[in-house]
């Protein structure tokens, strides 16, 4: 790796360190710690529900934190926190409607990562990847793997993100390695990507990659 792809994944790399995010009655998450390089995937073992969906946030710089600090590139500005992460299927916050057609999530990703979302556009999209036939198709009814790997890629796409925040792909059910190479195929393009999975699936994946972090 030469001195300017170093000096890029460095500017990618997340960290956090004590994260905690009040709930009503007791933290979301507490005491969450990782390093995120750039260039990789991190898995960030955490249970499943809400407390994905809280550390999701609080990577993304989307809610204030109650204890603890998310830095990215060095940087723990929230707004900078908002502007280079993407959050990738986070239930009830970025997760596509389940009874949406395929063509209209592909067409909404599309319009979030600032590219041309016209029909035609999106029809073009889809026969690139042989998935015309399944355009009107609602999206619950989708195999969970292409679902996840399709979010991971419009993600991706996002003109000034540079980290990506996949909570909880383990919900679906399906194989985890689908959503897993998605995943690495986009860290192999540079991304940070951040999944967070539950105990039993982080253990799993532990064979592929080193664990990122304790929650």
């Amino acid at each position: 790796m030469n001195n300017r792809e170093t000096q890029v994944r460095s500017q990618r790399e997340v960290v956090a360190t004590g994260v905690a995010v009040a709930g009503t009655h007791e933290p979301f998450v507490e005491g969450v710690d990782f390093v995120a390089p750039g260039g990789a995937v991190t898995v960030v073992p955490c249970d499943p529900g809400v407390p994905q969906v809280a550390l999701a946030l609080a990577v993304g710089g989307r809610v204030a934190l109650a204890a603890g600090a998310v830095s990215v590139g060095g940087s723990t500005d929230r707004t900078d926190l908002q502007v280079r992460t993407r959050l990738v299927d986070v239930s009830d916050v970025t997760a596509p409607e389940d009874t949406l057609a395929l063509r209209a999530v592909i067409a909404e990703e599309l319009a979030l990562a600032e590219r041309p979302s016209s029909r035609a556009d999106v029809d073009h999209f889809l026969a690139d990847r042989d998935l015309t036939d399944l355009r009107q198709r609602r999206w619950e009814s989708l195999p969970s793997g292409l679902r996840t790997r399709l979010l991971i890629e419009l993600g991706s796409w996002h003109p000034r993100v540079r980290v990506l925040v996949l909570a909880g792909p383990d919900r679906h059910g399906g194989s985890v390695a689908e959503w897993f190479e998605a995943a690495r195929a986009a860290a192999d393009s540079g991304l940070t990507v951040i999944v967070l999975c539950s105990p039993a699936t982080a253990s799993a994946l532990a064979s592929h990659i080193p664990s990122g972090a304790s929650a």
